[in-house]
């Protein structure tokens, strides 16, 4: 399926790794030039190297850091420079923190979630949908997540962030609509990244004797995590659907919470 997003210009947020570096490569795949935007996106610089030589596009890498005002905004003006006009844009990045009780969590702590999950957001919004909205049009896509809609007690500002997040993508697709600019969320569950692979590769020290399918079966368990596919999800299979939403195939989407979490909690 063609997904219309050859010679377009996309910006992805946290792309050096996880959900975003999937995303960059699905994109250059489809023959999209892209914009890698995160703290360290020189990390993943010769692979980025090798994957647009591979398929003839151009993708640039910017550091910026999502939770200091005016740096994301740098980053994406930077980007259309050097590109041209972006048509997409993706926020992927994840900042969770440390799982704890709410009274253990303090004003600074608070804070940080603050800036790292809901601003950064707002700033990559305020920055690429007036672009987008003076060039013709464009989609523009935030990772929320399950949470949202499932908080749990040991991650009680994770997911008030996300509940805000989900509640922004609402107001920004009624704002930006009427410029033929959509805003949809992209909302993961358990994904194989990060603190999940932490806690699989300890679990797995722990008890060599079992698969990773009992593994991610048990950790579930341990999360309070109802997945009706019983698995922890790939990186990979989120940022295909950031992708479908990217693409013009996603035309009539706005204002979507997409969940993508294996049946979660329905």
């Amino acid at each position: 399926m063609d997904l219309g997003l050859a010679n377009r210009n996309v910006a992805v947020l946290g792309g050096s790794r996880g959900m975003g570096r999937e995303t960059v490569r699905l994109l250059a795949e489809e023959g999209a030039n892209v914009a890698v935007i995160s703290r360290s996106p020189h990390d993943a610089a010769a692979a980025f190297d090798e994957l647009a030589a591979m398929h003839r596009v151009r993708i640039i890498c910017l550091s910026a850091d999502g939770a200091q005002s005016g740096s994301v905004e740098g980053a994406v003006r930077d980007a259309a420079d050097a590109l041209g006009p972006l048509s997409g844009m993706a926020v992927t990045n994840h900042w969770m923190g440390t799982s704890r009780d709410f009274i253990a969590i303090d004003d600074a702590e608070w804070e940080e979630y603050f800036q790292n999950s809901l601003m950064a957001a707002v700033r990559a919004a305020r920055s690429a949908l007036p672009h987008m909205a003076e060039n013709g049009g464009g989609s523009f896509v935030i990772t929320s997540a399950y949470s949202a809609r499932a908080p749990k007690s040991f991650i009680p500002a994770y997911a008030a962030f996300k509940a805000a997040l989900n509640n922004l993508v609402k107001s920004l697709a009624k704002s930006y609509g009427p410029t033929n600019v959509r805003v949809n969320a992209v909302a993961p569950g358990a994904i194989r990244t990060g603190r999940y692979t932490e806690r699989l590769a300890t679990l797995r020290a722990e008890r060599p004797d079992i698969s990773r399918e009992e593994a991610e079966a048990i950790m579930l368990r341990t999360m309070e995590m109802n997945v009706a596919l019983n698995r922890i999800g790939d990186p990979s299979e989120v940022a295909e659907l950031i992708v479908f939403l990217l693409s013009t195939r996603a035309a009539y989407a706005t204002g979507l919470i997409a969940n993508i979490d294996g049946g979660t909690d329905f």
